[in-house]
């Protein structure tokens, strides 16, 4: 199967841009590891700061030091009732609870 690789990286798709902007959220990670580690070449990056606002809102935020930091509270399993600290909007602490849940819900059906 022949595929052509170069076109895959002329234009940014949506979930790169999604990614790059929620890497961008991160004050731990400099613009330069996220291009980096997306494999994104300068041309690529402006052009997504240029059509995704998201984007270029973080490099502002990030250019004026107002970057908030994400913070995680503690919350309640909605399987387990145990306490966890979530990874962004996380209901589950695991993904046996996810599983558990998913299939409590199939059998209320």
């Amino acid at each position: 199967m022949d595929t052509d690789h170069a076109a895959d990286h002329e234009a940014p798709s949506r979930v790169e841009e999604t990614a790059v902007a929620l890497l961008l959220r991160s004050p731990h990670l400099e613009v330069g590891q996220i291009m980096e580690l997306m494999d994104i070449g300068d041309r690529e990056f402006r052009v997504m700061a240029s059509r995704n606002g998201d984007i270029a809102q973080r490099l502002e935020e990030r250019r004026l030091g107002t970057l908030r930091p994400i913070k995680s509270e503690p919350r309640r399993c909605k399987s387990c009732r145990e306490w966890f600290v979530p990874y962004g909007h996380d209901r589950f602490c695991s993904d046996a609870c996810k599983r558990t849940a998913r299939f409590a819900q199939c059998r209320k059906r």
